[in-house]
């Protein structure tokens, strides 16, 4: 596919309902990837959940984002926030033409946000099981089961390295 550039409206549709339109003068290519990849100034997309992409091309940016307003207005899609009115339109616009929007790099995009999904998911993990021992050596410490020294032994530990095998805690108490 050619590159898709100019004053351009696309939809992201989830299934049979259009959840965002939006509007790009920058290649929308580029414009899809922060979408997907959440950029700042983009509206986070779920690639796992876009059953297609369509666009429509302009010949100004006052007719795109006219239509832009326009769209949104009469759809009112659930993720777009600005320029949505709560009651509806009484003027037309005479629809315009929606070309589907593909890529080659779809499948390449997916195995990159499935991969930084997985890595995300294994350090939120770590996390809550780094906190789950904090809060366990707390109590111990509070209890009278380990001693100050022994906790403050494991924090330091925990704090030069930043993965704490739960195998070497016994180590720390020796």
């Amino acid at each position: 596919m050619s590159k898709i550039q100019g004053f351009i409206l696309y939809r992201i549709w989830y299934g049979d309902v259009l959840v965002y339109l939006g509007r790009t003068k920058q290649p929308l290519q580029s414009r899809i990837h922060g979408h997907l990849f959440k950029k700042p100034m983009h509206r986070s997309i779920s690639i796992n959940l876009v059953t297609k992409i369509e666009y429509a091309e302009f010949q100004t940016e006052a007719d795109m984002n006219l239509y832009e307003i326009y769209f949104i207005n009469l759809w009112k899609p659930p993720l777009n926030i600005d320029d949505k009115c709560k009651d509806e339109l009484t003027a037309h616009l005479p629809d315009v033409e929606w070309k589907i929007f593909t890529t080659h790099l779809w499948d390449k995009w997916k195995n990159e946000i499935t991969i930084m999904d997985n890595e995300y998911q294994m350090k939120k993990q770590e996390k809550m099981a780094k906190f789950e021992m904090d809060r366990i050596m707390r109590d111990k410490w509070r209890t009278g089961e380990i001693t100050e020294g022994e906790y403050y032994k494991y924090l330091n530990s925990s704090d030069s390295q930043e993965n704490v095998e739960i195998a070497n805690i016994d180590e720390l108490f020796c």
